[in-house]
């Protein structure tokens, strides 16, 4: 019961952390000495977490609780009598709901940013190169969040996997802070990572705040992430397969 009343405070958490931290870090920027901490300000506050969390709208999986109830439920079987990889299957459902949560995820930001007077960038490339990282960065988390769901093949739940995922996801994304707020230790680590590149890379570019060349080197590494993911979810599920026909689902 405790796994599942964590897994709906995640659900709510992911959704709603961007905005939170936005008015935390508005109210704090407002009382800092000029206004200001380490170069932003209120609106540049604002900017910032309403870019992350308009991004990290765009990067929204669940892939994980659906393979985790298929798998326990037995009902993965009918569709490994399909020819295709029941993959692509969940990946189309995911992508028809990004065109779903477009039009009110768009209006909800321009009414925030009305609110709290953020600044989007005037760059007219930098939204076509945020919205490239940000399908890259939808891409690779949902072939790694694909991955933890076949953990359900040897685990009673592999959700607690998922929640430890989003936490990292969160953290080193950006969407506590930006990420050169962060101790220079947590940093180094956190570029040898894709979350920075999925989420606050994005960001940074809605916000002004980072260049083309930083847009090209992100997309680079993520390029390569994809790969590694790939690779990953293809042993992991063909290693789950063979556990799942050898207990007879």
């Amino acid at each position: 019961m405790a796994e599942y009343r964590a897994e709906v405070v995640i659900w709510m958490l992911s959704g709603t952390l961007s905005l939170v931290m936005m008015l935390v870090w508005m109210a704090q920027a407002q009382a800092a000495p000029g206004g200001q901490i380490r170069g932003y300000d209120a609106a540049g506050f604002a900017t910032y977490f309403l870019s992350t969390w308009l991004v990290s709208q765009l990067l929204v999986v669940w892939v994980a609780w659906e393979l985790d109830f298929e798998i326990r439920q037995g009902t993965l079987s009918a569709k490994l009598l399909r020819p295709l990889d029941p993959m692509w299957t969940h990946y189309a459902s995911h992508v028809a709901e990004r065109l779903v949560r477009l039009v009110p995820m768009l209006v909800l930001v321009t009414a925030f940013a009305l609110l709290s007077g953020a600044r989007f960038t005037t760059e007219w490339w930098a939204y076509p190169a945020a919205l490239g990282l940000a399908a890259l960065g939808f891409t690779a988390r949902f072939l790694y969040e694909y991955a933890i769901g076949l953990l359900a093949f040897w685990t009673e739940s592999s959700t607690s996997f998922q929640e430890l995922a989003w936490l990292v996801y969160a953290a080193l994304g950006g969407m506590f802070a930006p990420l050169d707020f962060y101790p220079a230790w947590v940093q180094a680590v956190a570029v040898w990572t894709p979350f920075p590149y999925m989420l606050g890379l994005p960001a940074q570019l809605l916000a002004g705040k980072a260049g083309p060349e930083d847009a090209l080197r992100g997309a680079l590494v993520m390029l390569g992430w994809l790969v590694v993911f790939w690779f990953l979810r293809l042993a992991v599920w063909r290693a789950g397969l063979k556990k799942y026909g050898a207990v007879g689902a």
